[in-house]
């Protein structure tokens, strides 16, 4: 399993929640991602850097790929979330175990 990780700064800190379910609503219906993971900071640490975390889980990187270059994840980057924030960083990773 291999889990892409992204975590936004966003321009309005308080349209968290609203960012978080729009998340949750663009990326739910893309087949090759098993598993979805959406979150904001619980802590006061974290919620100095960063907004919302994404975690993609799909079953290897070539699926990776995949789902980060079709349209779907693309207009949800470029189209929503990227208007909307002011950092965005990625990370992927291989789950051992």
């Amino acid at each position: 399993m291999i889990e892409r990780i992204i975590l936004f700064k966003l321009n309005d800190p308080a349209t968290r929640e609203e960012c978080a379910a729009l998340t949750v609503a663009a990326l739910d219906e893309i087949d090759a991602i098993e598993e979805l993971s959406v979150g904001v900071p619980a802590d006061a640490s974290s919620e100095k850097s960063w907004d919302l975390s994404l975690v993609l889980g799909v079953a290897n990187l070539a699926l990776l790929d995949t789902v980060l270059a079709g349209e779907a994840f693309t207009a949800f980057l470029d189209g929503e979330m990227k208007p909307r924030s002011t950092v965005i960083k990625a990370w992927s990773f291989e789950r051992l175990g």
